[in-house]
C-alpha cells in the first residue's frame, strides 16, 4: 500500500483543529508537537481503512459506469431482418 502523505497545508490545518478540539471538548492544552504526533498516529492506525474505503467507493463507481455502458451497447444491437 502506498504511504499516505498529507500536504503541508492539510497537515497544519488538521493539527490546529486537533488542538482546538482538545481545548474545547476535553479542556486540555495540546501543543503543536503533540498534535503532530497524534495526527501521525491516527494516519498510521486508520489510514489503511480510509484508503480501502476510497478504493471500494471508486470500484463501485466504476462498476456502475461499466453497467451503464453495457446497457447502452446492448441497446445498439440490431435485430436480424424478418
Amino acid at each position: 500500500m502506498p504511504q499516505i502523505e498529507l500536504k503541508e497545508t492539510e497537515k497544519a490545518e488538521t493539527i490546529e483543529k486537533l488542538k482546538q478540539y482538545f481545548e474545547q471538548e476535553l479542556q486540555l492544552e495540546l501543543g503543536t508537537f503533540d498534535a503532530q504526533f497524534l495526527l501521525e498516529f491516527f494516519v498510521e492506525q486508520l489510514g489503511w481503512s480510509i484508503y480501502n474505503q476510497g478504493l471500494a467507493d471508486a470500484f463501485g463507481l466504476m462498476e456502475n459506469s461499466l453497467e451503464e455502458i453495457s446497457e447502452k451497447i446492448y441497446e445498439l444491437q440490431q435485430e436480424p431482418p424478418r
